[in-house]
């Protein structure tokens, strides 16, 4: 009787027990599913906070090789000189280091003034901190400060390209880009370039055309084109800018790592196919980390056009008094797409640690998308009228007084994700995305169907 009593007391003793540890594998379980987002805390652009190595993550980024033991002939500063012929001198160094194998090049504190500076394979800049460098509006051709292999006409590969800042937020160089009438304005053009590393600025703009950093293909034959590749971009903010742009826009790409950017205006990181849609290229391993958008219109947007592109990656992703953070578009079929069908990003893109900090009426969008605005949040923009910035350089007005679909409106923020994407995509549960600030009447995922 005893023997069949300690059987029993030893058979409930291990079901307890085993119910315990599945109860406890459940626990776990949950809370990883549903574990609390990271909320970026700080200026997310300080280095000092948050490192921009590594430099290459998840299949992306940069792979360049530094250079060791340079000859004094291959370390060169960069004397200042006439500002009207600072251009040509800094053209100059790089035709004579890229002659020689490549190099480094030292640009000291003071102001500077340059245009479309053609960068080479193989060359270094460091630009300490104090740098302060503007459009030279003397020199003819596109608005771009620097390029990497943008001519069509020229199908050498760049590749192997450092620019790197010195110092913290308030000491690094800070590049400008002066409004002049309706020119376009780029701090740093990407073409047939691969093994780039931009890292640690600060950029100012004016409301003016162009996304500051763009990255678009160079066409080979009437079938394909040379694209951007293995290139991380770290540690930027920018201000002022139009709401119809952004700090990084991928047209086109491959394995492209963008980083701990900070961006006001318009949209922090612009992942869409346009300039490649007429040769059906796009997009193709993207990762972005640790990005935030200030009173503009969203974080990350993504909008593949008609082309069938690669994943895109987002790991935390912020909004603070913007429209949205993420900002996830349909695909649509252009008069110039090559391939008559909508467009679509790969099924294994994956968004998680989503927030937002929202407001009442810091937040700006594109007139056109005023129509995504639930009923009960419309009155804050003040229609018909309307909050508006007059100074950005997509503010219109037609004849009949009405906004054209690209003047910014000023207003609430609306919600944290939008979706009106018809391809699937790997979307947080509302228990994993964060919203605070004013939350009234807005919305974690606001899904179009």
């Amino acid at each position: 009787m005893k023997s069949i009593f300690l059987a029993l007391f030893i058979t409930m003793f291990w079901a307890c027990s085993a119910s315990d540890q599945q109860s406890t594998i459940n626990e776990i379980k949950i809370e990883k599913i549903f574990k609390e987002p990271i909320i970026p805390v700080g200026d997310v652009s300080d280095i000092a906070l948050y490192s921009s190595k590594p430099y290459r993550q998840d299949g992306a980024g940069y792979l360049g090789v530094d250079f060791e033991n340079l000859p004094t002939d291959r370390a060169i500063t960069f004397a200042k000189v006439n500002t009207e012929k600072e251009s040509i001198t800094l053209e100059r160094i790089i035709d004579q280091l890229t002659v020689l194998g490549g190099g480094t090049i030292f640009i000291p504190s003071g102001q500077y003034v340059f245009k479309n500076i053609e960068l080479k394979s193989n060359i270094h800049i460091t630009f300490d901190k104090g740098v302060e460098i503007h459009m030279d509006t003397t020199r003819g051709g596109k608005g771009f400060l620097f390029n990497l292999g943008v001519h069509a006409a020229d199908q050498n590969l760049v590749q192997n390209v450092k620019l790197i800042g010195l110092g913290s937020p308030a000491e690094r160089p800070k590049l400008f880009l002066e409004r002049s009438g309706n020119a376009f304005r780029r701090a740093v053009a990407f073409g047939h370039a691969q093994n780039v590393l931009v890292e640690n600025f600060s950029i100012y703009d004016e409301y003016t055309k162009g996304t500051a950093i763009a990255f678009n293909p160079v066409q080979i034959d009437e079938i394909s084109a040379h694209i951007p590749e293995n290139v991380t971009i770290a540690n930027i903010s920018m201000t002022g800018a139009s709401i119809g742009y952004g700090l990084a826009q991928t047209n086109t790409g491959k394995n492209i790592l963008l980083k701990n950017l900070v961006f006001e205006g318009g949209m922090t990181c612009r992942i869409e196919a346009h300039t490649g849609r007429h040769l059906d290229i796009g997009v193709y391993n993207i990762i972005i980390k640790n990005v935030v958008s200030k009173h503009g219109k969203a974080a990350v947007l993504l909008q593949p056009h008609s082309v069938v592109n690669g994943r895109v990656m987002v790991d935390v992703a912020m909004s603070v008094g913007s429209s949205w953070t993420l900002f996830l578009k349909n695909g649509f079929v252009a008069k110039d797409s090559k391939r008559r069908a909508k467009g679509s990003f790969h099924a294994s893109s994956k968004f998680k640690n989503i927030s937002m900090v929202s407001t009442d009426d810091t937040a700006s969008m594109s007139f056109k998308n005023f129509k995504y605005v639930p009923e009960n949040l419309k009155y804050l923009y003040h229609p018909p009228s309307f909050v508006r910035n007059a100074a950005d350089v997509n503010h219109t007005l037609g004849a009949d007084g009405n906004f054209s679909n690209e003047s910014p409106i000023t207003g609430p923020s609306v919600a944290v994700i939008f979706i009106d994407a018809s391809y699937p995509l790997n979307i947080p549960k509302t228990q994993e995305i964060a919203l605070n600030g004013v939350v009234l009447d807005r919305i974690k995922l606001y899904k179009i169907d």
